[in-house]
């Protein structure tokens, strides 16, 4: 089983967590747009 990663779009910085990022970022609309990040990445922007 795959591990979950934390994903990042790099358009709107709308952040997901699962197996892969969303084809389409359902924030921004934007495809393809999602980046994977850290951990430590992750709880800075969910801090803002």
């Amino acid at each position: 089983m795959a591990d979950k990663k934390f994903w990042r779009c790099n358009v709107c910085n709308d952040i997901h967590y699962g197996i892969f990022g969303p084809k389409i970022c359902p924030t921004c609309g934007v495809e393809n747009a999602y980046v994977e990040i850290d951990k430590s990445e992750a709880k800075n922007l969910m801090e803002i």
